[in-house]
């Protein structure tokens, strides 16, 4: 076997899932840093390098936020779909949003790795050239438009820090305030900036440049 140093993160809502496409890697010279349930949990992964590939698998209602969520945790890295579904709307879809590729869980495992390792190594993988498609998917709203706020500089702080992918307690600490008031300054840019969690609040600061 042929060493790689290419780094698979994934990240899926549902945890079997994750934990058959972790258990398809294991062995191979993909390296698994680890699998994510929840956006919070991109703080808590930690690499010298943004991983080569972060696999997505949401319902198709979140995936816009979590994949902004990662490309801003993880600018570098590769997003690929890979889930369970009907083929062209899982392609259409990734095309989309801009993935990298999209892939079946019902395909064979060798051929999961070798669409990763496409993937990985540069390459865009979609099934039947999707890409030229995505036109005929139009129940994906695009981001919203930047919207113009007045944070104040605890505002921005905390709301920095959440694009980092850091969970309130880990917020507090660093900013060496109470987790409650870190609470208070969230609720007050979601109000703000017309967000409803701190996922779209993210997605806000990546959108309006408040996150690098």
């Amino acid at each position: 076997m042929t060493c790689s140093d290419e780094t698979i993160l994934i990240a899926h809502e549902r945890e079997f899932m994750a934990k058959y496409i972790a258990d398809v890697l294991d062995g191979t010279d993909l390296r698994v840093l680890g699998t994510l349930s929840q956006l919070e949990e991109t703080g808590e992964i930690s690499s010298v390098a943004d991983p080569s590939v972060c696999i997505v698998g949401f319902c198709p209602s979140a995936l816009p936020d979590l994949c902004a969520m990662l490309r801003m945790r993880f600018p570098t890295s590769r997003l690929m779909l890979l889930d369970a579904g009907e083929i062209d709307e899982m392609g259409r879809t990734a095309g989309i949003l801009g993935l990298d590729g999209c892939l079946s869980l019902d395909l064979q495992p060798e051929l999961l790795l070798s669409g990763l390792r496409l993937v990985a190594a540069g390459t865009r993988c979609f099934p039947q050239n999707e890409e030229a498609r995505v036109h005929r998917l139009p129940n994906i709203a695009p981001p919203p438009e930047p919207a113009c706020v007045t944070l104040t500089p605890r505002e921005q702080s905390v709301l920095f820090l959440i694009g980092k992918g850091m969970a309130n307690k880990v917020i507090a600490r660093e900013l060496g305030i109470a987790e409650s008031t870190v609470k208070a300054h969230l609720n007050a840019v979601l109000r703000k900036t017309g967000t409803s969690n701190r996922t779209q609040a993210a997605r806000w600061a990546f959108l309006n440049g408040e996150v690098a």
